[in-house]
Order: structure tokens, then C-alpha cells, then sequence
């Protein structure tokens, strides 16, 4: 419940904030013969239990006086919300204002739905429970209702959207550096304890050690992020071995997915534009609601810093006046590209992130030549 205060508070300490976050936890990719027989015993969510409460929960944090009306209800021209159409984003966003707004949540969400949803609908029974929902239980509504084809917002670095960033990841793969590095990883001791662990997982399939690469080894990260944040013991690697993965994933999402021209374009071309947009807005809170993914991309060009990215994790941009405090899980990033060591200033980031907009994003994308 939201506790409506006299305005006491000046209007010189009003802010505005742009948040860019992962959606919560959810099961692994790909299950394992352990996780199917012993772990994962019902049927899987689009965010489990524990990612419910970590989207509520973030939505409570971003709780501001100046995003509600006198009586305590959200003020949604105040809010701009995106989120990508794939269900565990969309759902996150849902939570997320569960959280934000406790006493008008469901009118904010059927209006968001609305407008932002409805001309992407794939499944309309699922649309129109979602509609007539008070948003109770998100875990009880099908939000894989959705689609948006050639989404560049969110979906830029996929195949179907860009198809041309596959040829330059596999041209990364096939680098020198990618090969020296990957040759590295699978000789360490570590990567004898992950083969372990993965045969552990799947007992009745014979695994042949010399035919597993770097991305088996993110696969198996994946399985292990989800069980270990869900409290599940197994698999239950050792603490070189967990950097040993950590390790691998900063490599893999870092160099390999995001150290070329075209890859940064393809994923942060239009975030950029749209954070520029906002940069220059009214709205109080802005949110983009998006993946592991979308959140490294945007991460590999605003700091050197190779942060990983637990679930829920939160880039925030936090404006007051004309500068531009960063920070991710609220540890504040320096910007090299600006002057300040504490902030940018709005003309500043603006200029630096105009650099990975470009307007023929579609035809890089999809033309014979890179």
C-alpha cells in the first residue's frame, strides 16, 4: 500500500530514471535427464516462483512520489514501458508493475496490453484472458501470445532478424583469438570437473569428452545458474569451477557475441535510439524490460567492465538536470567517454551513444555484403 505524503518533497530533487532490466529467473534451456526426473517436477513457467517475487520486488524499489496521483494511484502518462514480446520479458514487465503500482496495477496493465500488445496478438484466447485477468497470478496467463517480426529493439541479434550477424559470429568463432582462447579453456583442470558434471547429469548417455566446445560449456552454465539460484544441490561444482564458467561466459558473450561493428549495431542500435529518446522525455520512469542478451550488448559498449548478469539485474540511468548518473545492480560504471568521473552529462552520453545508431539497420542486416 502506498502511503501518499504531503508534497513536502521539492521539486528540485525530482529525477528521472531509465531502467534496463533482465526479466527474472526462470528454468534452464535445456533440461538435463536429472532435472526432468528429479528437479523441474512441474511443468515449466515462464518465470518461476522466486522470478515473480524478484520482478514484484524491483517494482516495489522504484516506488517515487512522482509517478502517482494523490490518492495513490500510478499515473501511467508518467511511465514509458517496453518490453520484448518473448513471454518470460512480458511477464517480468507484468510483475514489475505488480510491484510498482499496487493499487491500480491491473488498469496500468490492461491499458499497456492495449496499446502496446494487441497488434502483435498470435493467440487470441490467450489475449483476451490476459485481458479480462486482474493479473492475480501471472504464473496462471499464457503470455507466448505475441509476436513481432523484425524486432530490432530486442530481437536484433537473432537469426530471423539479422541474419548477417550469424556470418560475423561465426566469423568471430573462427578467429585466431576465438580459437587460442577456446583451445586454453578446454585444457584447464576446471573443464575436466564441468565434463564431470554434465555426464552426472545425463547418466544414460555415453558423453564423448573431445567433442564438446565452449558452447556446451554455456549450456551446461545455463542448467546450473537456474538450479543453483532455485536452492537445487546438484550440479554442484566447486568454487574454481564456478569462476572457471564465469570465465567462459565473459568470453563467449563478450568477445565472441559482442566485439564486432555489426554485432553492436544489431544490438544496440535501437535501444540507443529509444534511450535517447527518453534522455530527452518527460516520463518519470522509463522501463525496458529484456534479456541476458539485450543486457551484454548494451553493457559491452557503455564500460569495459564485463559484468555478468544474474537474473533481474538492473542497468539504470538516473538524470538529473543536465547530468547522467550510470550504474548496473547499483554499483555506479565510469564512463571513460565522459569528462566527469561521476556522471555524464545528457549531451555527452548522447553523443556516445549516437555512435551505435544507424538508420540502415535492416539493410546491414540482410544484404549479401557485410
Amino acid at each position: 500500500m502506498i502511503h501518499i505524503l504531503s508534497l513536502v518533497i521539492s521539486t528540485a530533487m525530482a529525477f528521472q530514471s531509465i531502467l534496463i532490466m533482465r526479466h527474472g529467473a526462470r528454468d534452464p534451456h535445456t533440461w538435463t535427464e536429472i532435472d526432468r526426473n528429479f528437479l523441474w517436477i512441474v511443468d515449466p513457467t515462464i518465470l518461476t516462483e522466486k522470478g515473480v517475487k524478484q520482478l514484484v520486488q524491483l517494482g516495489i524499489n522504484q516506488q517515487r512520489l512522482d509517478i502517482f496521483d494523490s490518492f495513490g494511484n500510478c499515473i501511467y502518462e508518467q511511465l514509458e514501458l517496453q518490453s520484448s514480446k518473448s513471454a518470460r520479458c512480458t511477464s517480468s514487465l507484468v510483475c514489475f508493475i505488480k510491484g510498482l503500482c499496487p493499487q491500480n496495477y491491473a488498469d496500468i496493465l490492461h491499458r499497456l496490453f492495449q496499446e502496446q500488445y494487441q497488434p502483435y496478438v498470435t493467440n487470441q484466447t490467450a489475449f483476451e484472458e490476459i485481458m479480462n485477468s486482474n493479473f492475480e497470478d501471472p504464473l496462471e496467463l499464457n503470455f507466448e501470445a505475441f509476436d513481432k517480426p523484425l524486432d530490432f529493439m530486442f530481437q536484433g541479434q537473432k537469426k530471423n532478424t539479422c541474419p548477417n550477424v550469424q556470418t560475423v559470429n561465426k566469423a568471430v568463432q573462427s578467429s585466431t583469438q576465438y580459437k587460442k582462447k577456446e583451445k586454453e579453456l578446454l585444457s584447464r583442470e576446471e573443464f575436466n570437473k564441468v565434463y564431470y558434471w554434465i555426464q552426472e547429469a545425463n547418466p544414460s548417455t555415453v558423453i564423448d569428452k573431445s567433442k564438446l566446445n565452449l558452447n556446451d560449456v554455456d549450456e551446461f552454465y545455463d542448467d546450473y545458474f537456474c538450479n543453483s539460484f532455485e536452492g537445487f544441490n546438484f550440479p554442484d561444482p566447486d568454487q574454481d569451477t564456478q569462476n572457471y564458467l564465469n570465465e567462459v561466459e565473459q568470453f563467449l558473450k563478450y568477445f565472441g557475441a559482442n566485439s564486432e561493428p555489426l554485432q553492436h549495431y544489431a544490438g544496440v542500435s535501437e535501444p540507443f535510439r529509444w534511450i535517447i529518446q527518453q534522455l530527452d522525455s518527460n516520463q518519470s520512469l522509463s522501463v525496458y524490460s529484456g534479456t541476458e542478451t539485450n543486457q551484454m550488448a548494451i553493457l559491452s559498449v557503455l564500460t569495459d567492465q564485463q559484468y555478468l548478469t544474474p537474473f533481474a539485474s538492473q542497468l539504470e540511468l538516473v538524470i538529473q538536470g543536465q547530468r547522467v548518473y550510470i550504474y548496473y545492480n547499483k554499483q555506479f560504471i565510469n564512463a571513460s567517454y565522459c569528462e566527469s568521473d561521476f556522471y555524464c552529462t545528457k549531451q555527452e552520453l548522447i553523443n556516445y551513444l549516437s555512435k551505435y545508431v544507424v538508420n540502415n539497420l535492416n539493410e546491414l542486416c540482410n544484404s549479401n555484403e557485410q
